[in-house]
This record gives structure tokens, C-alpha cells and sequence, in this order.
């Protein structure tokens, strides 16, 4: 879909556990400069040129892509489309490109040793998961970017927007003159997990305070539908956020608990709560903490301390 002159905005339905991504492509004069270049393995791959296709766009004129964060849903394909279309740009942000250069390390980001920690006997590996659903790929980027950065592809001129709390060199971008703002993972179908090591909850909400600052008139997610409403999705997912967090405390009210135990109690399915659950909790509780509100105990417990 041309949203406008010269922008595609190429959506990927929802159909599975881990969809690629959608994909924004801006036409210049030198040819196409994709945000994004979707999930690895055949399927995705082949999904992906259909959508080219369909919009009457060739793969073989790209000349760059930016990396919104080393995530296999966003560039799983890079490997693939780098080696198809020779002298290809990659942009990134300056925090990803260790992860985009070396998968092995979003482990850590990840933080599944808290899953062998909370849940033992169960085994989490981010490679091994993403394998099954959309397999990634690394590569050297050819330019990174930090916050405040502009890239300018034709008429249009976007600024970079730093976004941790889900991955730790997660990028937004604000292109002005429209006033559309392109969030990857931040916004959209749903809140999207965050990790002590991406940065967190506080991370994740410094970030929505930061799209609240530059009021879009609209924004381009990397999952679902164009956003309209860009102020009530902000406050959504805040609210989303912060009821989370007052479930946290709920459950302690009744008395000191274990971090499996929180977990158990405020992520309701059974199959996300070895993960993202219990990332998510410990980014919680990490808040809390800093805020005095909580506190550890004996026995593994996190307690309230009758602050906040």
C-alpha cells in the first residue's frame, strides 16, 4: 500500500507465533531505501518478494536497508538479500550492531539465563526458537546511526529515535514534514515484551514518553495496521504497562514471594511464562525496587516495603 507519495508500507497479516515483519520502502533517486527487510527462511523470504511484487517494486533496486533492531522477524533475511543485491547498505544503530554482527549474544539481552534460574529444567535458546519460526542471520552493518541522526531518502527527511526497552538499540523514526512516525516493535498489536537487559520497563516507558513529545500525526508499526490514533495507542499501551505493574504489587500484598511464584501469578498463560514472563517480572520488580517500593528478603522473596 503507497500510504504516500513515494512510501510503501508493505503489511505482513498475522498468522503465526512470530510473523516477519512489515516493511516500509521509501522510493529516491537512486532507487529504493527499505526500513526493515523481514523474517529469514524460505517461507518469509518468499512472502516477502511477493509483497515487492504486488507493489510493483524490484528487489534488485534497493540500495539500502536500516535495521530497526537485531530482532529474526525484522532482518532474519538480511544474509539472503545482501548476497542478492551486491553493494546493499546496512544501517543500524550503534548499540545493535554487536547483536546483528553476532546472533549468539541476544541471549543475553534475552536474559534466558532467568528462565534456567526461575524455571529449572527448562531450556530457552533464542536462536533455537527463532530457528523454528523465522530463522536469522548476521551481517556487518556499513553505517550505524545514534539518536538524533537524519537520513535522507528523497523529500523525505527522518530523524532517529533511540527506543530501548524491548532491545537495547531499538530505532523509531520521525519524519517531520508528515509527522508519521515508524516504531517497530514498540507499538501495535500488542505491548511488546521488555528484558532487564533491553532496558526494561523504565526503558520501555522513557521511550513512550519520548513518541508523547513529538506528537505524530500518525504511526507506522512494524506489526498490524497504520496507527491513526497515535496519542490514544501511546496511552494504551502505558496503561497496559502500568496495570501490570499494579498486579505485581497485588499479589504482594498477600505476603512476601519468589520471583516464579510472581510470575506465575501475573502472567496468566502458562506457555509465556518461562518466557517473556519472567523477564518482564524481573524488569518489573527491578523498578519497583529503584523506587523503594519493593525489597528482597529471606528465601529468594521480594517483599513490599510500605513505600509508594
Amino acid at each position: 500500500m503507497e500510504i504516500q507519495r513515494d512510501v510503501h508500507f508493505l503489511k505482513v497479516p498475522k498468522s503465526g507465533i512470530i510473523d516477519s515483519s512489515n516493511i516500509v520502502v521509501i522510493r529516491d533517486a537512486d532507487g529504493l531505501a527499505c526500513v526493515d527487510i523481514g523474517g529469514g527462511g524460505e517461507p518469509n523470504i518468499r512472502q516477502t518478494l511477493r509483497l515487492f511484487e504486488a507493489e510493483g517494486l524490484r528487489i534488485s533496486e534497493i540500495h539500502t536497508v536500516l535495521i530497526s533492531h537485531t530482532h529474526a522477524d525484522h532482518m532474519g533475511a538480511i544474509g539472503h538479500f545482501r548476497d542478492l543485491v551486491p553493494g546493499m547498505t546496512v544501517v543500524d544503530h550503534e548499540a545493535d550492531a554487536p547483536f546483528l554482527r553476532d546472533n549468539r549474544l541476544l541471549n543475553g539481552i534475552f536474559d534466558a539465563e532467568l528462565v534456567a534460574r526461575h524455571f529449572p529444567g527448562t531450556r530457552f535458546d533464542i536462536l533455537e526458537f527463532y530457528r523454528n519460526f523465522c530463522p536469522i542471520s548476521e551481517t556487518r552493518p556499513d553505517r550505524t546511526v545514534v539518536e538524533g541522526d537524519v537520513l535522507e531518502w528523497g523529500e523525505f527527511v527522518f530523524e532517529v529515535i533511540h527506543t530501548p526497552g524491548h532491545h537495547p538499540g531499538h530505532i523509531s523514526l520521525f519524519e517531520r514534514t508528515h509527522r508519521d512516525l515508524f516504531v517497530g516493535d514498540m507499538l501495535g498489536v500488542e505491548v511488546p515484551f521488555y528484558t532487564p537487559h533491553s532496558g526494561g520497563v523504565e526503558a520501555y516507558l522513557a521511550s513512550l514518553d519520548k513518541y508523547r513529545a513529538l506528537e505524530p500525526a500518525r504511526i507506522i508499526p512494524s506489526h498490524g495496521d497504520l496507527i491513526e490514533e497515535p496519542a490514544q495507542a501511546i496511552e494504551e499501551a502505558a496503561g497496559k504497562v502500568l496495570r501490570r505493574q499494579e498486579r505485581l504489587c497485588e499479589a504482594l500484598k498477600a505476603g512476601p514471594r519468589t520471583l516464579r511464584e510472581l510470575v506465575t501469578e501475573v502472567v496468566r498463560s502458562p506457555s509465556q511464562q518461562a518466557f517473556p514472563g519472567v523477564a518482564i517480572v524481573a524488569s518489573h520488580l527491578a523498578k519497583l525496587a529503584n523506587e523503594g517500593i519493593v525489597q528482597a528478603v529471606e528465601g529468594n522473596r521480594i517483599a513490599l516495603t510500605g513505600k509508594g
